[in-house]
């Protein structure tokens, strides 16, 4: 290659890697003005271009619940019944939890946070809170995972934990 199409190639890289930081800007700017400024964002060296922006819009997309279809009413609509707390004892609880993990493991959403609650209860925090907390879509990004804490109490150090320990994982057993 010569090397005048060499520079002109580099320079279109540059304009599209300018393009691109300019998007994650703006959509990491969404984000944290949805959370009131309590967001934080990292990347890996090695993520290829537009990946990061497919994965930033996968998460503006999850947290829009307002114009979007909530967890709840998503896995409603995709054959999971959701019956009222109330009406559920401990081993129906435990198996009502079963079908909405596994439902919520191929949107790639994972839970932490409820390893002391009850099934009951682990079933009515997810019934009244956890299910209306995010957007039922379906991800761009192969591989992206979303985190909920359903206790709300997790310190983010621990959530950070768990996503650095996922990203370290090359497989899943």
């Amino acid at each position: 290659m010569g090397r005048k199409s060499r520079e002109h190639r580099e320079r279109r890289e540059r304009r599209a890697q300018a393009r691109q930081s300019d998007r994650s800007w703006q959509l990491e700017e969404e984000l944290k003005s949805m959370k009131d400024g309590d967001a934080v964002f990292g990347t890996s060296k090695d993520c290829p271009p537009g990946l990061r922006d497919s994965h930033l819009e996968d998460i503006l997309a999850f947290e829009s619940v307002e114009p979007g279809t909530s967890l709840f009413d998503g896995l409603q609509q995709h054959g999971i019944e959701l019956p009222r707390p109330e009406t559920l004892d401990e081993e129906q609880s435990a198996t009502k939890i079963k079908q909405v993990l596994r439902a919520l493991s191929e949107l790639q959403i994972i839970l932490v946070g409820y390893e002391q609650m009850s099934a009951r209860k682990f079933y009515r925090t997810l019934w009244t809170q956890t299910l209306w907390e995010g957007c039922y879509v379906q991800k761009r990004t192969p591989g992206a995972v979303t985190i909920m804490d359903v206790s709300h109490s997790m310190p983010k150090s621990e959530v950070m934990a768990i996503l650095e320990d996922l990203a370290k994982s090359t497989s899943v057993h």
